[in-house]
């Protein structure tokens, strides 16, 4: 008897799934492929009114008939592609942002209305379509912001007061190479034993992801440094990062930031260093355009 139970919730089971799979060929699957056709149809509208003669007096007049005949207002300053998906889908203005994003990353990729579907499917769906905009709006929208914080802290390090100083001869003197994106002279220093100095054996030529790679890699240092009060979180920090903790501390000191404390200042002083009243010279104009 248990084995006819067995049997028999199998069986139901396996006919779920069919059903399950007619379900989605018929319903989900063809009202995709429906919504691609749309969609491409909706580029097809854009593509037209691109071509208009007077595309900016039909513009005008689609807007007016939605707000006047649907209650939908939109600015003046909206895409024309935003504008058709809002016509189109009415009254639901989240679906017109997703469709609208999709128009606009296939039309920058050079897709047209003949050849949306295919672009859709290929992507693997609207949806994947939009989180790989979304995603590289975000990761745009990070660099931004990582290029403004290696601004400040290039300034925060040219006010701060110096390490120490080098001399070189008077022909690497006269002849230091420099370049308008980046703001320092970048130098590889070797102990000498013998004289208990460091002698500079290269300058190496201006590069200015080599300096940015140097600035994030001593801000990240300094969020650490911040952390080196918390013991456990230190730890943690410095395992993640594959930092050495005895090394990280002597890089504070030698940095001057040698305990926690230093170094939440140092970082607070250089996320509040307003650039506007920085008196920019030549090289932070460039590396702020």
């Amino acid at each position: 008897m248990k084995k006819d139970i067995k049997q028999t919730i199998f069986t139901n089971a396996d006919l779920l799934a069919e059903r399950h799979a007619d379900y989605v060929n018929d319903f989900v699957t063809r009202a995709n492929d429906e919504l691609y056709v749309i969609l491409a149809e909706l580029l097809a509208l854009y593509e037209q009114i691109e071509l208009l003669t007077q595309k900016d007096q039909f513009i005008k007049q689609m807007r007016k008939k939605l707000r006047e005949s649907y209650s939908i207002k939109t600015q003046a300053n909206t895409k024309t592609s935003s504008l058709i998906v809002r016509y189109v889908t009415r009254s639901s203005r989240k679906t017109a942002h997703v469709y609208g994003r999709v128009l606009d990353v296939a039309t920058s990729e050079g897709v047209t209305s003949a050849t949306l579907v295919d672009y859709i499917k290929s992507k693997g769906g609207i949806d994947r379509v939009r989180k790989a905009v979304d995603s590289a709006e975000t990761k745009k929208l990070h660099q931004k912001q990582e290029k403004i914080l290696q601004r400040k802290f290039a300034h925060y390090l040219k006010q701060n007061s110096v390490l120490g100083h080098v001399q070189f001869n008077q022909t690497t003197r006269n002849n230091l190479p420099g370049a308008c994106d980046v703001a320092f002279t970048h130098l590889l220093c070797s102990y000498n034993f013998l004289s208990n100095q460091y002698d500079i054996v290269s300058v190496l030529y201006p590069n200015s992801v080599l300096e940015a790679q140097a600035l994030d890699t001593q801000l990240t240092m300094l969020d650490v440094a911040a952390q080196s009060d918390d013991g456990k979180k230190f730890y943690e920090l410095c395992k993640a990062l594959g930092l050495n903790m005895d090394m990280m501390h002597r890089w504070m000191k030698s940095n001057n930031v040698p305990t926690a404390n230093d170094a939440l200042k140092s970082v607070k002083t250089i996320v509040d260093i307003n650039l506007e009243n920085t008196g920019k010279n030549s090289v932070e104009l460039k590396l702020a355009a």
